[in-house]
């Protein structure tokens, strides 16, 4: 078997996750109007109250998500520095402008057009990515030959 191609990729807020959300954040409302007026006016004021908290944190959580490259360097060390050409994954962003060596890029859900990676960096720290196909179609097979055989 052939070794994946090196490839940059742009990561960073997918509509897809903005599409799951909200279409959780309907189911909830569906229910909530569905149950909440068999009950007492304070319980629907409640629930209200906790359904637009949530609402406002998932836009958060959507809107803060990590942005930038990730980039598959097949010729590259890996961040052990163990072995010579053995590939290694960075990560590019505003807080790593030069790139940061990945310990690991792990292949949290594959959904054939997006995926949900979870990025280790050097000091330990998990990050979660979203990475979409309608981003660089073109090296889209190129990302996903890299995640499924070095992830």
């Amino acid at each position: 078997m052939r070794s994946a191609p090196s490839v940059t990729y742009p990561a960073g807020r997918c509509l897809f996750y903005a599409g799951l959300l909200a279409a959780l954040g309907c189911v909830a409302l569906g229910l909530m109007w569905v149950v909440l007026p068999q009950t007492s006016p304070e319980m629907v004021v409640l629930g209200v109250l906790v359904w637009l908290a949530w609402s406002a944190l998932a836009a958060i959580s959507w809107w803060r998500a990590p942005t930038g490259r990730l980039e598959w360097d097949a010729v590259a060390s890996d961040a052990s520095g163990t072995a010579p050409s053995t590939g290694a994954w960075y990560w590019h962003s505003l807080a790593y402008r030069d790139g940061v060596t990945l310990l690991k890029v792990e292949r949290v859900q594959d959904f054939q057009r997006w995926m949900l990676l979870r990025l280790y960096n050097p000091d330990g720290a998990a990050s979660w990515v979203w990475v979409e196909r309608m981003r660089d179609p073109p090296r889209w097979d190129d990302l996903r030959r890299a995640v499924h055989a070095h992830g």
